[in-house]
């Protein structure tokens, strides 16, 4: 296991104080620059882009593939609400797939959602920083989106069709599609219209099922299971080991959280309910081997660019990983690299 970032800002700066943090694989949040104005990919765009990575010593363990909670209903409106449209945008991510396959790219990571990112504001945190936070009483627009009412079965059919035309573009490809669970959760009955069927560990196990292929899986975010769950200490774990002894997990997303269902607040990795040690334990056993990067971090008037935050996140994880990794080969404990 090894920390990463997810990022959108290619920057000099940016890449150079994650090389400093010791960073060296990326999850790239942003097709800018690759992307042609029909929405193909260029592949020597993508290799400029390795190459221009690798000259500060990172290597792009994971793009986005650019269904995601920004552009899906702008964009891709017929993949998720199941229009005639759909089969056209279908066709563009099945290009974007090849593309990143002919340039050496190992996975992509999506969301298949409507509702996208939902919170309900913050909470007052630690040093004064502010916890963002979800509480379904809180939750005040009960209008229906576009889609109309979106009960889980026509979400199923939607995913199946979707994933019946990737997942084999994939495997010829040698590509991995990594997807991000619904965050966060939703009631039962739905929320504006739309059951979040990617919002339970059971909706997630159906998901993996669907398409049974090595290239077809989950960017397994942490937070988003912990939202899950009625008891996440006990329930994370337990998620991590299933899907990481099916090798379902691509890449993590790891953060930390106070509470539970359909009420909880983002923290510090460092005070939350889940026992972060104990995750990485459980990543460790159940064979996982690969990126994990942290993900929504505080809000600070002091670090109004999240740096800081990031860069606490990063250490912290860093630290647990050579915990719990143990010493590098040939080297005595006390002196890890």
């Amino acid at each position: 296991m090894y920390i990463g970032q997810q990022t959108g800002d290619l920057s000099d700066r940016n890449l150079t104080w994650l090389a400093q943090l010791g960073v060296e694989h990326l999850v790239v949040d942003t097709t800018e620059g690759i992307e042609r104005a029909d929405g193909a990919w260029d592949v020597a765009a993508i290799r400029d882009l390795q190459a221009r990575l690798a000259r500060f010593g990172m290597t792009l363990d994971v793009l986005t593939l650019g269904l995601d909670i920004r552009n899906t209903p702008r964009r891709f409106p017929g993949i998720v609400r199941g229009l005639p449209s759909r089969d056209a945008e279908i066709a563009t991510l099945q290009q974007r797939i090849r593309a990143a396959g002919e340039a050496g790219v190992p996975c992509l990571k999506y969301n298949f959602t409507l509702l996208g990112f939902l919170r309900t504001g913050t909470t007052p945190g630690r040093g004064g920083a502010r916890y963002s936070h979800f509480d379904l009483a809180k939750w005040t627009d009960h209008s229906l989106t576009e889609a109309g009412p979106m009960p889980a079965e026509r979400s199923w059919d939607n995913i199946a069709y979707f994933l019946e035309r990737v997942v084999p573009v994939a495997e010829a490809a040698g590509v991995r599609l990594a997807c991000h669970p619904h965050d966060p959760p939703g009631p039962p009955e739905g929320l504006r219209g739309v059951v979040r069927v990617l919002g339970s560990v059971e909706g997630l196990k159906r998901f993996v099922a669907i398409a049974p292929s090595p290239y077809h899986g989950l960017n397994f975010c942490q937070g988003t299971v912990a939202e899950m769950c009625v008891d996440p200490a006990r329930e994370v774990p337990e998620a991590i080991r299933h899907f990481g002894e099916a090798d379902k997990i691509f890449m993590v997303h790891s953060r930390n959280i106070r509470g539970g269902f359909l009420n909880f607040e983002e923290v510090y990795p460092d005070e939350g309910d889940i026992d972060m040690y104990g995750t990485l334990r459980a990543y460790k056993e159940a064979g996982y081997d690969g990126i994990i990067c942290p993900d929504h971090v505080p809000q600070s008037d002091v670090d109004p660019g999240g740096e800081r935050q990031f860069a606490f996140c990063l250490g912290y994880l860093r630290a647990l990983i050579q915990v719990v990794e143990g010493p590098a080969p040939n080297q005595p404990a006390g002196q890890q690299s």
